[in-house]
């Protein structure tokens, strides 16, 4: 199958006005939310965080089944179109129930970023798949550079959940543009490769979706609570709180916009190591900082350790790649990262409650050391239950 970079650029293009949406705000719950709930049950923050990701967690899979059974653009074109009907009740809603109905609404339709990649696995050619996932990580990460600063701009104190109003169109417009991509074919006329690359991949799928588990939640257990630890570091303007949490996603851009470093399946796995170790530094000057001096450090280097776990993940994981059950195996991919994502949400706010906003820094050290334990314990050799039948 020949790549199609047009196809490609409108599929990127859309999955980032997706994550545009959908990345930016969470980041300011604690102002969104300000008038729904009271004082003393600021600990909910944490749990609306973390409520779209475990919507997405539980249906990812079983859209990825609806996605091989009836078209992976059609799946593409249910996640942006959920994901804008999500924000539109968001955005309207006056009180905590209708908020609760909309972002569950963006959790349980969405799932932009398995559905894109399920989509591109069956348009581009498998040596390349790396490098297209790679991309489509550069939209996610993208997003969480410029929508937190530009939202931390435009967010107001009278109505803040307004913003969803005006975000729901960007989704909208995502939808109309993938609705004129071309369909991809479907499983039964698609010759089934089982042993595609699987000789290949230096980890086991099962060690794949454990170290995205533990990388997805070292990342993500100080994101809920990053704006009061950041004014708790004595930086008060939303839109400097909002550059700090996107300077490690900038170093993934550069790096990744530039070529900076490129891997072969050999050395995934050394590579892998170097960035779970610079998470965990990261993690651990972030924990013992109490003035914002050498934020800038660990912010850089927790950036670096992104950077290297998710090339590497990538090469890992397109090794592994089986056309015919894309929407499957990527679904499975994306939901471990979302149960991730649920779990550091729900420690998170217990562990802010019992030990302040220091301490969710080191669980994310600890999740990084399994993650290196996982490296070091092979599993069985096996992609998915279906392609064992």
């Amino acid at each position: 199958m020949k790549d199609n970079k047009k196809l490609i650029g409108t599929v990127l293009f859309c999955h980032f006005l997706a994550s545009f949406t959908a990345l930016g705000m969470p980041l300011f719950l604690p102002k969104i939310m300000a008038d729904l709930i009271n004082s003393e049950s600021n600990y909910l923050i944490g749990w609306y965080y973390i409520l779209p990701t475990i919507c997405m967690a539980f249906a990812a899979s079983w859209w990825g089944v609806f996605a091989d059974r009836y078209g992976r653009r059609l799946s593409l074109l249910r996640a942006q179109a959920g994901l804008a009907v999500g924000f539109l009740i968001a955005g309207f809603a006056n009180n905590l129930t209708l908020f609760t109905l909309g972002l569950l609404i963006q959790g349980v339709c969405g799932g932009t970023y398995a559905a894109s990649n399920a989509y591109l696995a069956t348009q581009v050619n498998r040596e390349r798949l790396p490098t297209v996932l790679n991309w489509t990580q550069f939209s996610a990460r993208l997003s969480l550079l410029v929508a937190p600063i530009i939202f931390g701009l435009l967010i107001t104190s009278d109505n803040p959940r307004q913003l969803y109003c005006y975000l729901a169109i960007l989704p909208l417009f995502a939808a109309i543009l993938v609705y004129h991509l071309p369909k991809d074919e479907l499983q039964s006329s698609i010759k089934r490769q089982k042993q595609s690359g699987l000789k290949s991949a230096p980890l086991s799928f099962l060690q794949i979706l454990l170290i995205q588990f533990l990388f997805s939640f070292s990342m993500v257990v100080s994101f809920p609570y990053f704006l009061p630890f950041a004014e708790q570091l004595g930086i008060i303007e939303t839109s400097i709180i909002g550059f700090y949490f996107s300077l490690p996603h900038l170093v993934y851009l550069i790096i990744t916009s530039c070529g900076l470093i490129k891997i072969e399946t050999s050395s995934a796995v050394s590579v892998c190591l170097y960035g779970l170790l610079a998470l965990i530094i990261a993690a651990l000057i972030q924990m013992q900082i109490n003035t914002s001096l050498w934020l800038w450090l660990a912010r850089l280097t927790m950036g670096l350790g992104i950077t290297l776990t998710f090339i590497s993940l990538h090469q890992c994981f397109a090794a592994l790649k089986n056309a015919d059950n894309a929407g499957l195996i990527f679904g499975r991919f994306d939901s471990a990262g979302k149960w991730a994502g649920v779990t550091a949400g729900l420690c998170s706010g217990f562990l802010v409650k019992l030990a302040g906003l220091n301490a969710p820094f080191l669980l994310s050290a600890i999740a990084a050391v399994i993650a290196i334990g996982v490296i070091y314990f092979p599993q069985p050799r096996y992609l998915t239950n279906e392609e064992d039948s």
